[in-house]
């Protein structure tokens, strides 16, 4: 088999062999990539304790619990019109590419899909366990959602259609009108979650502040509004205010500045998981239990040392073969 592999190189085309070999160097590249990455993941899940969400520490946390709506507008998903936490839809129609013949006339030449609509929701929503509750923003998470399914039918689906998935489904039955694509993702109401990322508390007794930086931060505000500053503190109406007038604007922001302090204090406490702000660290929200996350990152990192290793061993006997001869 070699022998025959070692022969269809030697005749190769040598266009087809440096396309063949820039392939290779692509692949080794990317699965590179792919073991930095996916080990890195791995370790991160395998090494990071799961926490409570009331004994949680500022920032970067892994957590569990069931995912629940937040008060409000309900999350309607825009094909399926299903409530859920979050969602990603694509509608794709189907692209057919002609080629002229040497007689003109037109023969089929591909068939591909073309995005016409697609989006994903950026609504905030709540993971919950026996503790407390968490303020999840999926923006920029890298999500495995609980629902993820694609069909077909045969006219555009716009997004504002409240047709059912099951009436598109029936319009599918007949492959000859299956025009469009479409492709939906969710993660439904109390699916158990597991979310890795930056927690942040905000409110409460916990938020760290300083009462000097803020009363300069009013006064700075008061200085803006001169003509408010004098009818409120000129009290010998000259159009200035002197030393002892500027006493007491500094007085009435600091009793500005305590008071508001007073009321964060006593404001509940909110929690926040979101993407970190160090681009190393991922942000991760997934269905799956983390034993299983575990082991896929670790698949997935042994499956790219696999890939480095053969595209690059067929690099070198591929252009070995070829120097040869």
């Amino acid at each position: 088999m070699l022998e025959s592999l070692k022969y269809q190189i030697i005749n190769a085309d040598q266009v087809g062999i440096i396309f063949f070999l820039i392939a290779m160097v692509l692949l080794c590249a990317a699965s590179l990539y792919g073991i930095f990455r996916f080990f890195h993941r791995y370790r991160m899940i395998a090494d990071t304790p799961t926490s409570k969400i009331r004994s949680a520490h500022q920032g970067f946390v892994e957590l569990e619990g069931q995912g629940r709506l937040m008060q409000g507008e309900p999350v309607i998903s825009p094909l399926s019109k299903k409530k859920c936490l979050w969602y990603r839809f694509k509608i794709e129609e189907r692209v057919k590419e002609y080629d002229i013949g040497p007689r003109k006339n037109f023969a089929l030449s591909e068939s591909n899909w073309e995005t016409v609509n697609s989006g994903v929701s950026d609504n905030l929503f709540l993971l919950v366990d026996e503790t407390g509750t968490c303020v999840v923003d999926p923006d920029g998470a890298s999500i495995t959602p609980s629902f993820s399914k694609t069909w077909y039918g045969s006219r555009e689906f716009e997004v504002t259609d409240r047709k059912s998935v099951d009436a598109v489904l029936v319009m599918a039955s007949s492959a000859a009108k299956n025009r469009y694509r479409y492709t939906e993702q969710r993660i439904d109401i109390d699916d158990y979650l597991y979310i890795l990322g930056r927690f942040k508390s905000l409110g409460g007794r916990r938020e760290a502040v300083d009462k000097s930086e803020e009363v300069r931060a009013l006064l700075a505000k008061w200085k803006k509004m001169p003509q408010l500053l004098l009818a409120r503190f000129d009290e010998n109406d000259d159009g200035e205010i002197d030393i002892r007038e500027w006493q007491k604007v500094m007085a009435a922001a600091d009793q500005k500045v305590e008071k508001n302090l007073t009321e964060r204090l006593v404001e509940q406490e909110i929690h926040t998981i979101s993407k970190p702000i160090d681009s190393r660290r991922p942000f991760i929200i997934s269905v799956e239990d983390q034993d299983d996350i575990i082991r896929k990152y670790r698949h997935f990192s042994i499956g790219s040392l696999i890939g480095f290793f053969l595209s690059g061993t067929t690099f070198f006997w591929v252009l070995g073969i070829r120097l040869a001869n």
